[in-house]
């Protein structure tokens, strides 16, 4: 019988033989998120679902309570989620209010127009993507709904300031090539 493929491999691959350290693999670190862009993100959401709240009952609650109240999900919308693989209302109503909450922000920050579109399907399928003029700024996908349900407001706050930071850092990186004619002249 033929050696197994890997079966070698340390005497085959110097980098091994020598007594390289490998790098575990895990997680990223987590970087500090700007508070600025968190307290940014938590007004921006609290605007949000000020707008959605017709008749102003959760207009008097903190922030945080505000948040709990109208945007996250509870405990069983989360195992109904990861049950029968079927999103509940509640995650197919936090998905564009979330991105239409970082896109506030990012025109805040940058002066630029910044447009959302978000959606998810009732599987739990979807994209959600912040651009301005052609350039897609942040583009996530969603897969069986997650991160979405989100219940706790650290969580949703972490998230959102991520993408925002992620999304300011990428028009920074193509500032000079859009400077003379703006986001539009950019050609792909």
């Amino acid at each position: 019988m033929e050696p197994m493929a890997n079966e070698n491999a340390v005497l085959l691959n110097p980098a091994v033989a020598e007594g390289a350290v490998l790098r575990p693999r895990g997680r990223k670190a987590r970087a500090d998120l700007n508070p600025g862009t968190v307290e940014a993100l938590t007004r921006r959401l609290c605007d949000v679902l000020d707008a959605g709240d017709f008749y102003g009952r959760h207009a008097g609650l903190p922030a945080a309570e505000k948040i709990g109240k109208l945007f996250l999900a509870s405990a069983g919308d989360r195992q109904q989620s990861e049950f029968n693989c079927a999103v509940s209302p509640k995650v197919r109503e936090q998905v564009p209010l979330l991105f239409q909450a970082m896109a506030g922000v990012m025109e805040e920050r940058s002066g630029l127009l910044i447009q959302s579109a978000a959606e998810i399907n009732g599987e739990g399928f979807g994209r959600g993507l912040l651009y301005s003029g052609r350039v897609i700024l942040v583009l996530r996908s969603l897969r069986a709904g997650f991160p979405f349900p989100f219940t706790s407001v650290e969580k949703t706050i972490r998230y959102g300031a991520e993408c925002v930071e992620e999304g300011l850092a990428f028009l920074d990186k193509y500032h000079e090539l859009t400077s003379e004619h703006g986001l539009l002249s950019l050609e792909g």
